[in-house]
């Protein structure tokens, strides 16, 4: 365990690619899509959805906020880069290859 907090861009790559299969399985392997099965949440963010590279991109931004390194940047990091990292693999490459399109819509459709 100590390996991977004191790598925590290693990990957090390493946990995006894990976080993407998992996408991955559930889109195309249990047929769940975000646009359709997140829908509720629409009246919550008037309409807007909110990818998971979202608050991976805010939490980045962050880091530096943290006055020093500690378990808790390292962990921040590799949440992250995990976040942020599997949304943009989702949308710019996966999507484009297997669904034709890259689904990054700002607002969920009809909303």
């Amino acid at each position: 365990m100590d390996w991977f907090l004191h790598h925590p861009i290693l990990t957090g790559l390493l946990a995006a690619l894990i976080f993407e299969l998992l996408t991955v399985i559930l889109r195309f392997g249990f047929k769940l899509t975000s646009p359709t099965h997140t829908r509720p949440i629409a009246k919550l963010t008037k309409g807007f959805r909110i990818h998971h590279g979202y608050p991976g991109a805010a939490m980045l931004v962050a880091v530096p906020l943290i006055p020093e390194p500690t378990i808790i940047s390292s962990l921040v990091i590799i949440i992250a880069l995990m976040l942020f990292v599997s949304d943009f693999i989702h949308h710019a490459i996966v999507l484009p290859i297997f669904a034709g399109h890259h689904e990054f819509d700002l607002k969920y459709p009809e909303s």
